[in-house]
Formats: C-alpha cells, sequence, structure tokens
C-alpha cells in the first residue's frame, strides 16, 4: 500500500503541475516560464514532502504502540518507487528507440517547462547527449525529496504532531 500511495502521490503531482505548465505554455515571456518552472516543480516538492512527513509520523506512532522499530527498507522503498518512473523514462528517452521526448515530458509533468527550457521541440531527434545529459539529475528528485522530508520528520528537525 506504501508503494501504491507513492505512485498515487506522483501522478496527482504530474497532473496538477501538467495543468499549470500547460496553461502558461503558450506564453512566450521568460519570466512566466520561470514562474510556470518553480510551479510545478513546487507542486511535486510539495507533495512529496506532505507524504514522507505523514509516513514518518505513521511510522513513529506504530514504534510507539508496537515497541519495535521501522525497518529502514520501507521509507527507502517508498523513495525508490519515487524514482523508477522518471528514472525509466529517462532510460527510454536516452535508448531513443523511438521518438519518446514529448511522452518523457508528460511523464515528468513537474519540470515540464524546465524541459521546454532544456529544448523546446517535443522531438527526440532535436535532443543532444547533453541536452539528455543534464535532464538525468531531474529523474533523482522526487526520491530525493521524499528521502530528505521524511529523515527531517523521522528524527523530528520538523515538528509532526499539530
Amino acid at each position: 500500500m506504501r508503494y501504491l500511495r507513492t505512485l498515487l502521490f506522483l501522478a496527482a503531482a504530474d497532473f496538477l503541475s501538467l495543468f499549470i505548465g500547460l496553461t502558461l505554455a503558450g506564453s512566450a515571456n521568460p519570466l512566466i516560464r520561470v514562474i510556470s518552472a518553480i510551479c510545478g516543480a513546487g507542486i511535486m516538492i510539495c507533495l512529496m514532502a506532505s507524504l514522507a512527513l505523514k509516513t514518518a509520523a505513521a511510522d513513529l506512532r506504530a514504534e510507539r504502540t508496537s515497541g519495535g522499530k521501522t525497518p529502514l527498507l520501507r521509507p527507502a522503498g517508498m523513495a525508490v518507487t519515487a524514482l523508477i518512473p522518471p528514472l525509466a523514462s529517462w532510460l527510454i528517452l536516452r535508448i531513443g528507440a523511438f521518438d519518446f521526448y514529448r511522452w518523457h515530458k508528460l511523464i515528468n509533468g513537474w519540470f515540464i517547462q524546465i524541459y521546454n527550457m532544456i529544448n523546446p521541440d517535443a522531438g527526440s531527434s532535436a535532443l543532444t547527449d547533453g541536452q539528455i545529459w543534464a535532464m538525468l539529475p531531474l529523474a533523482f528528485v522526487p526520491a530525493a525529496v521524499f528521502g530528505l522530508f521524511y529523515v527531517l520528520g523521522y528524527k523530528g528537525a520538523i515538528d509532526l504532531e499539530k
């Protein structure tokens, strides 16, 4: 259930980010594009941080009631689950078996404006190797956000009680 919830949060972030990104995509104004990029990435960051903090709070509650420690593989597995769609998408783009760039942008909707800043074309043939490699670090962001906020919530750096 944890892993499915991670995928659902990623999908929600994708849809919300695409709504914002595609709504503002018609503007040629660089300021609007930067604002759209910040909003799209911010949506994903907020949703993944929220999931991580909720998971950390639930794990701490479960530890108090059961007396046992939460296995590290549970939150690590959720981080890996958050890594799978963007990394698999990047790998398919990198292999270049077919024209996948437009789908890569949609699968990673939270970075659609950043991808458009790297290369605004929709076709994979317009991408250089350097541009494809520049997209790789973005694939790790959802997992890194989840991991960071889970650790911060679990260690008590962020107050989980309301």
